[in-house]
């Protein structure tokens, strides 16, 4: 009997096809990767945004909650992932709320806080408005409670 030689032709075909499929299985995993991890982005940075609200009421709650003779300074973030923001503070002293806006990458961000129920009063040129410009004036606010009103100051 004579012995067959094996197919060698045969073998390296299949040894391509298989590469090629485990290729084109890994390029598609690494794509949906890859867009889930873009649709992720804007969902991250919009937290990122609201935490740093989140931390003005949690200063604001906290000199509230403090009482007559309370004061305290507030270093706040410039810029939300190098972006600057506003916190429009008008109904502050009306329906006791304040508004995050930052045009973030992905587009606009707004976010609502309620604080709690008590006499605000906005001083100094810088919230004379009401609107408090991350990148304008200090970084710095001042709040200072009286035990009947919270005064809340943006240094110069």
């Amino acid at each position: 009997m004579i012995p067959i030689p094996p197919k060698r032709g045969q073998v390296a075909t299949e040894f391509l096809l298989y590469t090629a499929v485990f290729m084109f299985v890994a390029i598609a995993a690494f794509i949906v990767v890859s867009d889930v991890q873009r649709s992720e982005i804007p969902v991250q940075q919009n937290a990122i945004a609201k935490e740093t609200g989140a931390s003005f009421v949690n200063t604001i709650t906290l000199a509230v909650k403090g009482g007559e003779g309370f004061s305290y300074s507030y270093t706040f973030p410039r810029t939300i992932l190098g972006i600057s923001y506003t916190i429009d503070m008008t109904k502050l002293t009306s329906k006791k709320f304040m508004m995050l806006e930052w045009p973030g990458s992905y587009g606009n961000f707004s976010y609502q806080y309620g604080l709690p129920n008590y006499n605000y009063k906005l001083n100094g040129t810088c919230l004379g408005s009401g609107i408090l410009n991350s990148s304008a004036c200090s970084d710095v606010l001042r709040l200072e409670n009286d035990g009947e009103n919270l005064t809340i100051t943006q240094l110069q």
